[in-house]
């Protein structure tokens, strides 16, 4: 048995997914968390020189609902992703933006250049036999 706070709760929830809006509310919030700050961290100043932390930043967010009486159901969720991507120094009256090292593509690029050396190893060897 329902009481009638929880009727109302369902109401209004129901009527915030029917116009959009509950969606709408949590896409903002995931939105604000992968907004501006996450992009640009604060300042750091050292020695006349100027580092911006520059991070990229991606989000998505959907809900729904469906159902009737009892089984009636709604919900949403999202999520949000920053990773640091480099930095912008500034210094000297000169800004200039440096990318971070990536590790994975430091160690793929590594990979890629020892498969190709033993790939020409096996074809010089094959062609002196």
């Amino acid at each position: 048995m329902t009481g009638t706070g929880e009727e109302d709760a369902r109401a209004e929830a129901r009527e915030q997914i029917e116009s959009g809006g509950f969606v709408a509310a949590v896409a903002e919030r995931i939105g604000l968390a992968a907004g501006v700050a996450a992009v640009f961290g604060e300042p750091v100043q050292r020695d006349g020189v100027t580092v911006i932390p520059v991070a990229r930043a991606a989000w998505g967010a959907g809900g729904g609902g469906g159902g009737k009486g009892e089984d009636e159901g709604h919900g949403a969720g999202g999520g949000a992703i920053a990773t640091p991507h480099g930095f912008i120094e500034i210094g000297g009256g000169k800004a200039r933006y440096r990318r971070v090292p990536r590790p994975m593509r430091l160690v793929l690029f590594m990979l890629g250049t020892v498969l190709t050396t033993v790939a020409a190893a096996v074809l010089l060897l094959r062609r002196q036999s």
